[in-house]
C-alpha cells in the first residue's frame, strides 16, 4: 500500500512540473472546436523514434489530465508558439493509477 501511495505522489509531482515548467498551448479539440490554454512539456522526437508514420519534426507532449474533458484525439489541434499542429497519435499509454488519470502523452505534426 504504502508503495501505491509513492507512485501516487511521484505522479502529481509530473502534474506539478508540468504546469510549472510547461510551455502555453492552445488546445482544440476536433470535436467540440472550443479551444482551452493548458501547459505542455514538449520535446521533438528522437531518430530512434522515427518509425513507422513519425517524422522528423514530430513533437511529443505531456499534459495535465485534468486539463482537458477528454483523451486527445487524432485531427485534435494544438497551436503551440504560433504554429498549429494536429494530433497524430498517442506516446504510449496515459499516465494512471487506476481509474485516475494524471497525464496524457501524444504526438502532434505540425500542419
Amino acid at each position: 500500500m504504502a508503495l501505491l501511495g509513492k507512485f501516487k505522489n511521484a505522479l502529481l509531482v509530473v502534474v506539478d512540473l508540468i504546469n510549472e515548467i510547461g510551455t502555453p498551448v492552445t488546445y482544440t479539440p476536433k470535436e467540440s472546436g472550443t479551444p482551452v490554454v493548458i501547459k505542455a512539456l514538449i520535446r521533438e522526437l528522437g531518430n530512434a523514434e522515427l518509425v513507422g508514420d513519425f517524422r522528423q519534426g514530430d513533437l511529443r507532449l505531456e499534459i495535465d489530465a485534468a486539463a482537458i474533458a477528454d483523451e486527445p484525439k487524432k485531427y485534435d489541434r494544438v497551436e503551440i508558439q504560433g504554429k498549429v499542429y494536429s494530433v497524430r497519435s498517442p506516446s504510449g499509454s496515459a499516465r494512471h493509477v487506476g481509474e485516475l488519470v494524471y497525464t496524457y502523452k501524444f504526438i502532434v505534426r505540425g500542419a
